[in-house]
Order: structure tokens, then C-alpha cells, then sequence
């Protein structure tokens, strides 16, 4: 596979997922609310993003996996408060992402280091590391993988991409449960983080060119 390219084209399927203006700054925002642990209010996204209200809920209805509770909070986009396979430990609270590769670029995108625990999905041999936002340590299995697929045109990304991205304890067993999921390929940890920095740093340029032009108005 030439990873540079497959990069590219997944870098900008997952940044079009969702075309509502300014959802990068969204995106990050509610991140690194989400990271403390507690559910998030629209009004506050929208007093840290200096939106309407109705404006953020529309956004966030538009991303249709958002994860909502009884009181119209936000508990999930990608890291959520509820429990799923992949757990991503910062500053002692335990939080869960939605696929491996959240685990990934998160880091970076909250800039905290997060320790993650997960399952092999065709053996469910532990998988573990740490990951900053600048590298990825205590990787084990060793030679631990990571599936990915190029998510088609939707707005559902947890449906087209995030249920098929899983961590493999090698990129053996990875590439035989690949042989019966079509469209999925299957990079090494250190290679995946690769890909998930080009994701990371394609928001936060997103993130600063929409400061810049907020910060040139009148």
C-alpha cells in the first residue's frame, strides 16, 4: 500500500464528513470538553465559539453519531463518556473512544497524553500504549496494528469508518480478519498514528485559519 497517498485520500474523506462551516472548531472544542469528563451544554460550546446556540445544535444534528443525554448535553463525538472498546485514560478520568484511531490523534487534538487499553478484535488479546500528543510509547503487543477503511461520502462516520477500526495484537491476525471485511487495510500502530497526525494537524490549521479571519473583523 503507498501510505502517503492512502493518507491523503483518508484525510480528506474524514475532514468532509461534515461540510457545516466552522465544524472543525466545533469538533476540537467539544473534544476537549469532553476530555474533563463531563457532559457538555451547547451553550457552553457556543460561548467558547462565540456561536448562537441554535447554530451548534444544528451542526451537531447534522453529525448524526453525536451522542446526546436526557438533558440535551452532548456525552459523545468520537470520545464519549460511555463505554465501548477502547478506553482513553487522561489525567486519571476514564473516558472511551469510538474506533483505535480516535485513541490515536485525539492526543493531539487536546493536547494531553492519553493511555489506551483495548482489545485485539479477532483474538481479544490485550492491546495497550500511551499516546502523546507528539508520539506513542509502551506499545504492546509490539507489533501491534490497526485496521483502516476509506469511509464513503456521509455524515454518519461512526457507521462508515469508526465500526471497522479496530486495533489487531499483529498485522498477521489483522490481515486475516482483513481477507473477509472488504475495503479494510491494516497498518502497523506507528504507521496509524502517522495518519492520525496528518488528521490532527489538517483541524488545527482549520482551527487557526478561522481565529485568523475572526480575529480580522471589524
Amino acid at each position: 500500500m503507498d501510505l502517503a497517498r492512502y493518507t491523503d485520500e483518508l484525510v480528506e474523506r474524514l475532514t468532509m464528513g461534515n461540510r457545516s462551516e466552522g465544524f472543525a472548531g466545533l469538533f476540537v472544542i467539544l473534544l476537549r470538553e469532553l476530555s474533563k469528563g463531563v457532559p457538555v451544554s451547547p451553550a457552553a460550546l457556543a460561548l467558547a465559539l462565540d456561536w448562537q446556540v441554535g447554530r451548534v445544535v444544528a451542526a451537531l444534528k447534522q453529525a448524526v453519531s453525536t451522542e446526546w443525554d436526557d438533558d440535551g448535553n452532548v456525552v459523545g463525538f468520537g470520545l464519549t463518556l460511555r463505554e465501548t472498546p477502547h478506553t482513553f485514560e487522561v489525567g486519571g478520568r476514564c473516558l472511551y473512544t469510538w474506533c483505535a484511531f480516535d485513541t490515536l490523534f485525539f492526543p493531539a487534538l487536546i493536547d494531553r497524553t492519553a493511555h489506551v487499553a483495548s482489545r485485539c478484535a479477532a483474538t481479544g488479546v490485550p492491546v495497550s500504549l500511551t499516546v502523546t500528543p507528539t508520539v506513542i510509547q509502551d506499545v504492546a503487543p509490539a507489533g501491534a496494528a490497526v485496521s483502516l477503511i476509506l469511509p464513503q461520502d456521509t455524515s454518519d462516520i461512526r457507521a462508515a469508518f469508526c465500526c471497522h477500526v479496530h486495533f489487531f495484537a499483529s498485522a498477521a491476525v489483522g490481515h486475516d480478519w482483513a481477507s473477509t471485511h472488504a475495503g479494510v487495510e491494516i497498518v502497523n500502530v506507528q504507521d496509524a498514528f502517522a495518519v492520525g497526525r496528518e488528521r490532527a494537524e489538517w483541524l488545527l490549521r482549520a482551527v487557526c485559519l478561522r481565529n485568523a479571519g475572526s480575529a480580522d473583523q471589524p
